[in-house]
């Protein structure tokens, strides 16, 4: 799946759109509407609580769709974004 906006084009790997497509409509709800508000306003809007973790391989960083759902994602370019992979804690 691709998600494309003025700001960013969000893709997601085949794990995550797996695990995506097997999520319960109000799950997937959530997921959703962080998506496109990450897509179109970017990782600086403040409800998504974006942290950034250094890793050997380069930077993975995380947001909120939920107080208990995270989604991780790493830059493939300045307006292409790869969301590697969603949980809830």
């Amino acid at each position: 799946m691709q998600i494309q906006s003025s700001k960013f084009c969000l893709v997601f790997t085949s794990k995550v759109q797996k695990k995506l497509d097997t999520l319960s409509s109000s799950d997937r709800k959530q997921y959703d509407k962080a998506f496109k508000c990450f897509a179109e306003q970017g990782a600086a809007y403040r409800s998504l609580r974006t942290h950034r973790y250094r890793c050997k391989y380069g930077d993975i960083w995380s947001s909120s769709a939920s107080m208990a759902k995270r989604f991780y994602w790493r830059y493939i370019d300045k307006q292409s974004i790869e969301i590697v992979h969603i949980d809830s804690h």
